[in-house]
C-alpha cells in the first residue's frame, strides 16, 4: 500500500472518556441479561465538529504523533505502530493532518490553519464548534386558532406535576441574600413616556398576522437603528471605529445581519446582507416566499412560529474582527456572544415601538445556515436568529402577566 508523505497531528483534537452502559457480552452468552458499563475513549475533532471512538492504544499513538512538526507518515507507522487503517482514518476523521494534495487533505488543512491564524482560544472553540446544530427538527406546530391552543393545552398542569415530580422544583424566582449587612428601601420611581414605556411592553411575540406586509420604512428603520452606523472615529490613519446604538467589545462591531426577506412591500423575498456602509440590502439569493418560509424553519430547527413573520434577521460574527485584537483570548468568544445579545434587546426595543412583535431565538441549525449562506464556518458564522412581525390580534401562546406590586 502507497502510504502518504508527511503527518503531524491537529493542535485542535480533545480527548474525553463516558462511562457509559454496555451489554455484557459474557454473560449474555450464558443466558443472562446483564448490563455493564464500559469506559470509551473519544477524539474530539474541530476541525470537523464531531466525536470519534478510539481506543486507548490508538489514543497513545495519537498522543506520540506530534503537532508542531511533520514527520513522515512511515516513521509513525514504524515508530508508533500506527495501523495504515488508523493513519487513513485519524485523517479522515480531522485528527492528523497530512501534507498531501487532495481535496480533503487541503481542506483539513485549511480549517486547522484558519483556526490557528484567526487566533481562537482553544476552548472557545470547543464550545463553538462542538454545540452547532445541523437538521435539528423539533416538529413543532403551534396552532393559531386560541380554541385548539387551549384544547392542546388542557393537560399542561399534568405534565408540569410529572416533570417536577421527576426533578423536583426548580430554583426560585426570586434570590435573596441571607443576613445582609442592611437593607436600604428605595423609593419606586415610575415611568410611562420614551423608552420606558415602550420597556414595559416590550415582550416577545410567536403569533403573527402573515397576510400583513412589513413596509419597506419599517424593515429600513430596524436595520437603521438596529444594526446601522451612527458615527466614525478615525482611530489609526485609515482605521475607523463605527459607532451604533448597542455597545460592542472593544468597540469592534463583529456582528452582520442577513436578512431573510418572506413579506415586506418592494422587496423581492430571499436572503439578503444588509450593507452597513451604504444602507442597503444585498440580494444573495433570490426565493420564493413559500422556499423563504421553508427556509425559516429550517434555520429555527422546526419552531413553526419563525415561517410566519416578514422578515427573519441572522447574527453572524465575523471571528477574527474581534480575535485580530483579543487574540487568542479567554473573553472574546463569549464577549461575541454578548454583542448579539445587545444588539437583540435593540432589536426588541425598536420592534415594540414600531408596533411589531419581536422574538428571539438560539435554537437555530447554524451549520445549515452557514451552508445557506455560503458562509465558511472557520471565518464567520451565525450566532443567533431574531424575527418579527405584524402580531396576530388574538395571542393564545404569550402568558398573561399580572403587574407586580
Amino acid at each position: 500500500m502507497e502510504r502518504m508523505g508527511q503527518i503531524r497531528r491537529t493542535r485542535y483534537v480533545f480527548f474525553t472518556i463516558d462511562n457509559g452502559p454496555c451489554i455484557d457480552i459474557h454473560r449474555l452468552l450464558r443466558g443472562e441479561a446483564a448490563i455493564s458499563r464500559v469506559n470509551q475513549i473519544y477524539a474530539v475533532s474541530l476541525l470537523l465538529g464531531d466525536e470519534y471512538p478510539i481506543t486507548l492504544d490508538e489514543l497513545k499513538i495519537l498522543f506520540a504523533v506530534p503537532a508542531e512538526e511533520w514527520i513522515p507518515s512511515a516513521d509513525a507507522v514504524e515508530k508508533y505502530g500506527l495501523p495504515d487503517e488508523a493513519l487513513e482514518r485519524f485523517v479522515r476523521q480531522g485528527l492528523l493532518l497530512t501534507d498531501e494534495s487532495d481535496q480533503m487533505s487541503t481542506e483539513r488543512r485549511r480549517k486547522d490553519e484558519l483556526l490557528s491564524s484567526g487566533q481562537w482560544n482553544i476552548y472557545a472553540a470547543l464550545y463553538h464548534f462542538m454545540t452547532r446544530w445541523r437538521d435539528v427538527n423539533v416538529h413543532a406546530h403551534l396552532p393559531v386558532d386560541p380554541a385548539e391552543w387551549k384544547r392542546q393545552n388542557v393537560n399542561m398542569g399534568e405534565v408540569y406535576a410529572k416533570f417536577i415530580e421527576k426533578h423536583g422544583r426548580p430554583p426560585g424566582a426570586f434570590h435573596t441574600i441571607a443576613n445582609p449587612l442592611a437593607t436600604v428601601e428605595l423609593p419606586l420611581a415610575k415611568r410611562d413616556d420614551g423608552i420606558f414605556a415602550t420597556l414595559s411592553k416590550r415582550k416577545t411575540v410567536r403569533t403573527f398576522n402573515r397576510d400583513v406586509s412589513l413596509t419597506q420604512e419599517q424593515l429600513s428603520l430596524i436595520l437603521y437603528y438596529v444594526f446601522g452606523c451612527h458615527g466614525l472615529y478615525n482611530v489609526f490613519e485609515d482605521i475607523v471605529a463605527i459607532k451604533k446604538t448597542s455597545p460592542s467589545g472593544g468597540g469592534l462591531h463583529p456582528t452582520e445581519v442577513y436578512p431573510l426577506i418572506l413579506n415586506v412591500e418592494g422587496v423581492q423575498p430571499g436572503a439578503y446582507h444588509y450593507n452597513i456602509k451604504d444602507h442597503s440590502l444585498d440580494l444573495m439569493i433570490r426565493l420564493e416566499r413559500s422556499e423563504a418560509e421553508e427556509w425559516a424553519d429550517e434555520f429555527t430547527a422546526g419552531q413553526s412560529y419563525p415561517r410566519s413573520v416578514q422578515a427573519l434577521f441572522v447574527m453572524t460574527s465575523r471571528f477574527y474582527r474581534n480575535f485580530w485584537k483579543y487574540r487568542k483570548h479567554q473573553k472574546a468568544y463569549s464577549v461575541l456572544l454578548m454583542d448579539a445579545a445587545h444588539l437583540s434587546q435593540t432589536f426588541y426595543l425598536v420592534c415594540t415601538d414600531l408596533g411589531l412583535g419581536p422574538f428571539v431565538t438560539g435554537a437555530i441549525n447554524s451549520i445549515n445556515i452557514d451552508k445557506r449562506l455560503g458562509l465558511d464556518s472557520f471565518e464567520e458564522g451565525a450566532i443567533v436568529v431574531c424575527g418579527c412581525g405584524k402580531p396576530a390580534e388574538i395571542d393564545p401562546i404569550g402568558p398573561d402577566f399580572r403587574p407586580y406590586p
